[in-house]
């Protein structure tokens, strides 16, 4: 089962300390959904600090039809979704969806 908490506790070990980021900060700042059972769908400053800072695999796919990919669609993937995950949108137009792969990490 995923542990939000627990990923952003070991991702800001890794951070450079002069980022000064704390656990607390990441908590708010790099998740769309901050409650501690919440989807682990990236904001944009935290999508930048885990391809910035961090050396995780991504996995990069197009949104086609951006009618399919609806608030069905983005409600399912916050309640089942177990890795971190990036919507880019142009004026609210979901355009990709990327995947971002942790499971190297040692918690």
């Amino acid at each position: 089962m995923r542990d939000k908490l627990r990923l952003t506790e070991e991702l800001v070990k890794q951070l450079d300390t002069d980022l000064g980021v704390t656990v607390k900060q990441a908590m708010h700042t790099w998740w769309f959904n901050i409650r501690k059972n919440g989807g682990m769908r990236l904001t944009g400053p935290g999508y930048q600090i885990f391809v910035d800072e961090l050396d995780l695999a991504r996995y990069e796919f197009a949104i086609t039809d951006p009618h399919q990919f609806n608030q069905h669609v983005i409600l399912d993937l916050d309640r089942k979704m177990q890795m971190p995950y990036y919507i880019s949108a142009t004026k609210g137009i979901p355009k990709k969806i990327v995947f971002l792969a942790v499971a190297r990490l040692s918690w």
